[in-house]
Formats: structure tokens, sequence, C-alpha cells
């Protein structure tokens, strides 16, 4: 595990997520695609609920909304960033990075007015819960989350395939 790593690593695990020290065979993204999904996972049980995704995308919907207008600009969106970034500037593709972020935005910005609302997040996030939900249980794996969900997708193909 390198110091970006650890870095993020401790962050969550100060906000009181439980972290596993992974292998050092895993790739930087796939450690961090792995912590954004333990952030999620709120009781350790192995898979999301609604419930653990609606209390993650409030938490993160705040912390995006620097101003407090409900309203999240894409500048917003963008600066939140649990260490994918800094991944991809390291690959040498913070552009196709900045493309894919871009594309997630407009997908949630239902309205195209150029920010995303409480409402318009929450109703992203569960149709991309949904759709990365393969097996219809109505939870999503570690599995369906790293390789279904819309944000996971679309950093892993802007960054590189094997993340």
């Amino acid at each position: 595990m390198n110091w970006k790593s650890l870095i993020i690593a401790g962050a969550l695990g100060l906000t009181g997520v439980h972290v596993a020290l992974a292998d050092d065979q895993k790739t930087d993204g796939r450690l961090t695609s792995e912590l954004t999904f333990s952030a999620i996972d709120r009781h350790d049980n192995g898979y999301i609920h609604q419930g653990d995704l609606e209390a993650f995308r409030s938490d993160v919907f705040a912390s995006m909304d620097y101003d407090d207008d409900k309203r999240v600009t894409y500048e917003e969106f963008a600066a939140w960033d649990p260490g994918f970034s800094a991944l991809a500037d390291e690959k040498g593709k913070s552009d196709a990075y900045v493309t894919a972020t871009k594309i997630v935005f407009a997908f949630w910005d239902r309205d195209r007015d150029g920010e995303i609302t409480e409402s318009e997040m929450r109703h992203a996030m569960n149709a991309d819960f949904r759709r990365a939900d393969i097996d219809d249980d109505a939870v999503l794996t570690e599995d369906e989350f790293l390789n279904g969900f819309i944000i996971i997708v679309a950093i892993k193909a802007a960054i590189r395939p094997d993340l």
C-alpha cells in the first residue's frame, strides 16, 4: 500500500469507517474503490442497502455543497474526491478523469440547469443502485458496487481498465 492509500485509509479510519489493510497486489484505484465501498457500508456487513446509500448520499451532498444553497454546481461536485483525482494525475489521465466526472454530473443533473439538487442526487444514486444490483436482491455486494455503480465504472474507464 503506497502513501496515498495510507492517507485515504487513515482519513476514512478517523471518520469511524472500518478499513481492512489490503494486500499489495491491488491497484491504488481498486483500494480507493474498496475504501469508498467501506465508507458506504457503515455497519461493516459486506453489503450496501438503500439506507446505507441514502445516509452516505446525504453526507456527501452536504460536504459538496460548500455554499449551503442546497444545490451542487459542477465545480463543487468536482472538488469532492475520495482520492481518484490524484490517481488520475499520477497515471497522466487527468483530462479523461475530468471528462468522466462531467459525464456523471450531466447524468445526475436531470433538469440540465447546471446544478444538482438533493432530489436529483437521490434519484440518480437510487437509479445507479438499481442498475448495479445485478441479482436484484436490494443490496449491493462489494463486487456489484465496484463493477456496476456508475461513478466507479466511469472513473475506472477513465483512469485504467484494471482499476
